[in-house]
């Protein structure tokens, strides 16, 4: 009886030890794959943060086409890529691509973002004329046109596709407009004459703030426009200037602007020409004319309650990509290089 008992106890060992070999061999894999889990999620945060770091180094500072590589950035390292791949220069927006690849020990994990990207003090451009109000009302007698098709400032053709003559916010106002000018030859561009369209992707609060940002580095800033009579030139091609009025400007004479007018409404007669953005921003009305041979040249943008327009004689506004680019060269080589950016892909 007593050796069939050892036998068993000695079977018992045997088992027991398998059973404590196996549990520790599970207990090892257990630990490494939980390892694995861990090193993979932290490489993915860690992803995830550098992602973001790059994305606030392009957005404040306007770094593109650059690499970076950190190799102690929270418990791992990363190497990420900012790269600019398409440009439109009609409406200065690139798309830029941001991918970052971090690793844990063993363990790596790739994130991709794709954005549009653009100066945040330069505007989308979406017509000759935009109008981001409640309410508008045109008038144009004469011979005054307003043209969507790109015109350089010497007044050849620009080597860029024709925007609209207008756009509004309201497809109401849009309708009332192609109405309005059914048989006219006044607003020409893209989709024939009248050219009118919708565009509701810029709202008022953003030209309010890119009133204010432009507000924060003019070159002028005057609470009306009463000294510019004569024959006056505020600067150049290659120094274009920001002007700020805190009220209305009415400008008479010959005047010859170049850069970027900021007002709550803006009168022209005789010869005034402008080369570049004219802003007009106000709460309740913000208004536009011309009783001459007023010019714009680039595109003149109304954030209002309410638009109201009228031009005579032989006024013009024309859309011109050249005079919105000198704009967006003096910002960029100015080191003005904040960047209003919108996501269009997150590859995780």
């Amino acid at each position: 009886m007593g050796r069939y008992a050892l036998i068993i106890v000695l079977g018992f060992i045997v088992i027991f030890g398998y059973m404590t070999i196996r549990a520790n061999r599970m207990g090892e894999r257990a630990e490494l794959n939980s390892t694995k889990f861990t090193e993979k999620l932290m490489a993915r945060q860690i992803a995830h943060s550098a992602t973001e770091y790059l994305l606030s180094l392009h957005s404040l500072n306007g770094m593109v086409d650059t690499t970076i590589t950190r190799s102690n950035w929270l418990g791992g390292s990363f190497t990420g890529s900012i790269t600019t791949t398409n440009y439109d220069s009609a409406s200065m927006v690139s798309q830029v691509t941001i991918t970052v690849t971090a690793t844990v020990d063993e363990e790596s994990h790739t994130t991709s973002v794709t954005l549009n990207s653009c100066n945040l003090l330069i505007p989308v451009i979406p017509a000759a004329i935009g109008l981001f109000a409640e309410s508008v009302s045109l008038t144009m007698t004469g011979n005054a046109r307003i043209y969507g098709t790109d015109t350089n400032i010497d007044g050849s053709s620009g080597p860029e596709e024709a925007l609209p003559a207008i756009t509004v916010s309201e497809e109401d106002d849009s309708t009332a407009l192609k109405t309005q000018y059914s048989s006219s030859t006044k607003l020409q561009g893209q989709g024939g004459s009248p050219s009118i369209a919708v565009f509701a992707e810029t709202d008022q609060e953003a030209l309010q703030q890119l009133a204010a940002a432009y507000a924060s580095i003019a070159d002028y800033h005057l609470s009306s426009c009463a000294g510019f009579t004569g024959n006056v030139t505020l600067g150049s091609v290659d120094s274009p200037v920001i002007v700020h009025v805190a009220g209305n400007c009415t400008i008479s004479g010959n005047l010859t602007g170049y850069g970027v007018l900021v007002a709550e409404g803006v009168a022209f007669s005789g010869n005034v020409k402008w080369y570049g953005i004219v802003l007009v921003t106000n709460d309740d009305a913000g208004s536009a004319s011309g009783t001459g041979n007023a010019k714009i040249y680039g595109a003149l943008l109304i954030s209002a309650s309410s638009a109201v327009l009228s031009f005579k004689g032989n006024d013009r506004v024309y859309y011109s990509s050249e005079a919105i680019q000198i704009i967006g060269d003096h910002i960029t080589s100015s080191g003005y290089n904040l960047k209003r950016v919108s996501t269009l892909s997150w590859w995780d």
